[in-house]
């Protein structure tokens, strides 16, 4: 699971971001046995079109979630909800498995 994090307009927007990609680094440090969360830095050149382009989605904006194996699992509102009602693993499309 790939999370697209930083890099908006203003600084509010970007402590925003930075604020959900550190709930995200914590929610996910609880799952570390069975996802592999690797981070990619939109706030780089080219980086937020990189992400739309690989989302299909012109307008995404970070966080965002991606799978190689699922595709776009949604942002960090779904996550966010997943997270709240017991549901992270459907929301990941991943069981606990002790295999990882």
């Amino acid at each position: 699971v790939s999370t697209q994090s930083t890099g908006s307009s203003g600084i509010n927007a970007e402590y925003g971001v930075k604020k959900k990609c550190t709930k995200i680094d914590v929610i996910m440090a609880s799952v570390t046995n069975t996802h592999n969360l690797i981070k990619k830095d939109v706030s780089i050149p080219g980086g937020l079109a990189a992400m739309r382009e690989t989302l299909k989605d012109p307008k995404a904006l970070p966080p965002q979630f991606y799978s190689d194996k699922f595709g776009h699992l949604g942002g960090y509102d779904l996550f966010e909800n997943a997270v709240e009602d017991g549901q992270l693993l459907d929301f990941l499309k991943k069981e606990y498995t002790f295999e990882g």
